[in-house]
């Protein structure tokens, strides 16, 4: 609390990102490998238009 008076900084950032990695921690229970784990937290945080990067002729909607 005094930290946060002096100079006005919160980790709420930190722990909001914290929520989302338990979140995805519980739904990926079935991967094996930690890069499954780390490109899944990323798929979830980045900010990814994953239909944008699909190119118009694969489209199919």
């Amino acid at each position: 609390m005094l930290a946060f008076i002096g100079t006005r900084v919160t980790n709420a950032i930190a722990e909001g990102l914290n929520r989302i990695v338990k979140i995805v921690k519980n739904r990926a229970s079935g991967f094996r490998h930690l890069d499954a784990f780390s490109d899944m937290i990323y798929l979830t945080v980045g900010d990814l238009d994953l239909p944008g990067q699909i190119p118009v002729r694969f489209r199919t909607l």
